[in-house]
């Protein structure tokens, strides 16, 4: 979707369930399969999400290699063809992968780009902030997502450090986060800003974090069942509680 046709991605992604899309391979399991990349982004947008988060966890995109994943991103925004938001995770253990991930991103239009933290070594604030703000500004005109998943990352971004992240990156737009404590995520919707998207990862606790404030969802499982998800944000938008509570059941 063009961003120039939105003002932010608030706009875009508020009240809207993301299938973290899973990524099709070859029988080499190495080479991105592009007939069956296009044929699930079919089967997504049919099931009315509101958009797809490509190669991340679910996705497995930092298992790929760099042009492998860059094939996934062009096969993906080729075919939804600007009728979805496409958020492409750019992340990487390293700021040069990321970098290259980022200004392919720029050259696609994508609607945003998002990064995990690096894994395995734990980084504080000001070390995350400067490792992000080299990968967003490699895509300047692309609003930029945190992504925060520290059980599997084991870097997190904490709710303190949000404030800086949007003082030092002008695309900062808001982050996914996958934590399981939902006072966590309540911490880190209090420390956003009003135009940031906080964006939940966590389906077992889905219903409560919308509650909470988070203004949509980012699902794994949804890749493969996206029925149930698009039904909760559904009946959560229209206010139907007990209909929200079976769908999250």
């Amino acid at each position: 979707m063009n961003r120039s046709s939105q003002s932010t991605i608030k706009e875009l992604l508020s009240g809207s369930m993301c299938p973290a899309m899973a990524t099709p391979l070859d029988d080499d399991h190495y080479s991105v399969n592009e007939d069956a990349t296009r044929s699930l982004v079919e089967l997504l947008l049919s099931a009315r999400v509101g958009g797809l988060f490509i190669g991340g966890t679910t996705g497995e995109g930092i298992l790929l290699a760099g042009d492998q994943r860059m094939r996934l991103h062009e096969a993906v925004v080729r075919q939804v063809n600007g009728r979805a938001p496409v958020i492409l995770h750019v992340g990487a253990n390293t700021a040069a992968e990321s970098v290259a991930l980022a200004e392919h991103a720029l050259s696609l239009d994508a609607t945003a780009i998002a990064a995990v933290t690096p894994y395995f070594y734990q980084l504080d604030g000001p070390s995350l902030i400067a490792h992000y703000a080299q990968i967003a500004a490699a895509a300047p005109s692309v609003p930029f997502l945190a992504y925060d998943i520290p059980h599997m990352a084991v870097s997190a971004v904490q709710p303190d450090w949000l404030p800086d992240l949007a003082t030092h990156i002008p695309t900062f737009a808001g982050l996914k986060t996958s934590r399981p404590d939902a006072q966590v995520v309540r911490q880190i919707i209090a420390r956003s800003r009003p135009t940031d998207v906080v964006l939940a990862g966590n389906e077992r606790i889905a219903l409560g974090l919308l509650a909470l404030g988070a203004d949509g969802l980012i699902s794994g499982l949804a890749t493969a069942v996206p029925e149930p998800f698009v039904a909760l944000l559904d009946a959560f938008n229209q206010g139907d509680r007990a209909r929200a509570q079976r769908c999250q059941q």
